[in-house]
């Protein structure tokens, strides 16, 4: 019997790379291959490539709603063929000679990406019924983190040779990419679209599942049982007790001791969807 995949999902740096690495280590497969944020490779590459035709980035994701037909068609094709080509291998591992496609998988299995927010309506059509994870934190801490750790490494550039090959033949633009978003403002916008976006798939999956961040590092005991049992996974309370044995409650809501970032709470508290999400009376 084949499975479902469990697709998690939410903003950059919301808890999504702790949590997926949980459910992995209780039994969840997210692919032979992953970078370092806990990402399969396969799905990765795919879902950048899906954000290039549509001249879309992670930093400005709203580009994907303008997907015509013909682009759509293009892209269904395409992911029934990767499903079952060679390119399975990267994320499949050991497991490829098994399974001629991703499809037939029979093991509690999925993939974290928060991109996955704007690209799963297409990968819905190629997994039909996917069990939805949709982890979501404060913007303060979430823009902050994201713009601290990417912008951090943006500004580290460094030439090598093969920064400067890509660069004297333009044969990439990867050699240095802009990072956007560089005041929490800014970020705050963008932090809006993924849930928002995020938010409205409940209405469109049945098997949908939320969890706020900081609820999960108040309770995540229960918290991690419940997103055990949604994906499909039998673990031990051995096992639970032993994932959870390093989460620090402290880093909820971290902002609140940074001045700075306190002064800008106040003046987004008030946003709906703030106030929707319970983050408006901190």
């Amino acid at each position: 019997m084949y499975q479902s995949p469990v697709i998690i999902l939410g903003m950059h740096r919301s808890g999504t790379t702790m949590i997926t690495k949980m459910l992995e280590n209780l039994g969840l497969f997210v692919g032979a291959e992953k970078e370092i944020n806990n990402e399969a490779l396969f799905f990765w590459h795919i879902n950048n490539w899906i954000f290039n035709l549509h001249t879309a980035t992670p930093e400005k994701p709203y580009n994907l709603r303008y997907s015509n037909p013909a682009c759509r068609k293009v892209i269904l094709e395409s992911l029934e063929h990767f499903v079952q080509s060679g390119k399975r291998k990267q994320y499949l591992g050991k497991h490829a000679a098994a399974f001629k496609s991703i499809k037939e998988v029979n093991f509690p299995y999925g993939w974290k990406d928060p991109k996955n927010t704007f690209t799963i309506d297409f990968w819905s059509s190629v997994f039909p019924n996917p069990k939805v994870i949709h982890i979501y934190r404060n913007p303060i801490d979430s823009v902050s983190s994201y713009i601290e750790r990417d912008l951090a490494l943006k500004n580290k550039f460094e030439w090598n040779w093969k920064k400067k090959l890509k660069r004297d033949f333009l044969i990439s633009k990867d050699f240095h990419q802009n990072f956007p978003l560089t005041s929490i403002e800014e970020g705050y916008n963008l932090w809006e679209q993924y849930v928002s976006k995020a938010l409205s798939l409940k209405n469109k999956y049945a098997d949908y599942i939320e969890i706020k961040y900081e609820d999960f590092l108040e309770k995540p005991l229960e918290n991690l049982q419940q997103l055990a049992t949604f994906s499909g996974l039998t673990p031990t309370n051995e096992n639970i007790q032993k994932e959870i044995s390093a989460i620090k409650s402290e880093r909820a809501y971290a902002f609140l001791n940074n001045k700075e970032y306190l002064q800008i709470y106040q003046q987004l508290k008030n946003k709906p969807l703030m106030q929707q999400l319970g983050y408006d009376n901190l």
